[in-house]
């Protein structure tokens, strides 16, 4: 996005689904009241109406959420369904503004704002339908959980095939008996958005994970007298986890659009 301070994805080209998963909290500069009108009223319309002139697809719809953990430092996330991630290698991507009057002194966000920003391609969804089901949150943004358990995962080196096959034969199962479930969807990470001055900053998990539960359920972790000894290996051994359960606050988008 606009701001030379910050970094850009310079790989290879890039396609299929993903999304642009932010992790945030405004600086005591800025207001929570006004940071959550520039993110509702400027931001997130920027970043949807930022369509690629080659016809692909841009953002599909953003939603935030606030964690219901008020020690977590961050405690907004925003998530932002895109449908081909060729979009984030695009002019009109590159070109999303940072400033606004909304902002002390014009701007760029990232002064007022500290951003944890990650770009993640998915790599499965698991779902379960049943008859008369809700699948999720509606509105303007479409169809999401109204409660989402995100949890970041990197593994030890070399046992990232071992982590895959423990989510796909063991893990997921585990996750949709839980009360409220609705839908689990994978990613892995493609890109950390970092300022220039701190580029050696905080790392991300290579593996995402985004867990939708229906309105009202309350998430917890399961205990680990339930663990099976692949859970126990799996959890222990991971290098680094990051999760965190988030309610629904706002949405808008496309109407059907999902993670």
């Amino acid at each position: 996005m606009s701001n030379p301070n910050r970094t850009t994805y310079t790989g290879p080209p890039l396609s299929g689904p993903g999304i642009i998963w932010v992790n945030s909290v405004p600086r005591p500069s800025l207001p929570d009241a006004t940071f959550n009108a520039w993110y509702q009223t400027v931001h997130i319309p920027d970043i949807l109406s930022a369509k690629p002139s080659s016809g692909r697809a841009g953002c599909a719809a953003a939603w935030r959420f606030k964690c219901t953990d008020a020690a977590r430092p961050r405690p907004y996330l925003a998530l932002y369904a895109v449908p081909d991630l060729s979009f984030i290698q695009s002019a009109e991507f590159a070109g999303i503004s940072q400033y606004d009057d909304l902002l002390p002194e014009g701007g760029p966000s990232q002064e007022y704002v500290d951003f944890d920003t990650r770009i993640y391609q998915r790599v499965q969804v698991f779902e379960k339908h049943e008859p008369g089901g809700q699948t999720g949150k509606m509105g303007r943004g479409g169809g999401i959980g109204a409660v989402i358990k995100s949890t970041a995962i990197q593994p030890q080196s070399g046992t990232e095939g071992e982590f895959d096959r423990w989510y796909r034969e063991e893990h997921l199962e585990q996750v949709a008996c839980m009360p409220g479930w609705r839908k689990s969807t994978r990613y892995e990470l493609v890109f950390k958005v970092r300022s220039r001055d701190e580029a050696d900053g905080e790392a991300a998990p290579g593996f995402l994970a985004l867990h939708e539960f229906e309105e009202g359920t309350v998430v917890g972790r399961m205990g680990k007298e339930e663990w099976t000894e692949w859970t126990r290996r799996v959890v222990e051994g991971a290098v680094a986890i990051d999760e965190g359960v988030f309610e629904f606050v706002w949405g808008m988008g496309e109407e059907g659009a999902a993670l």
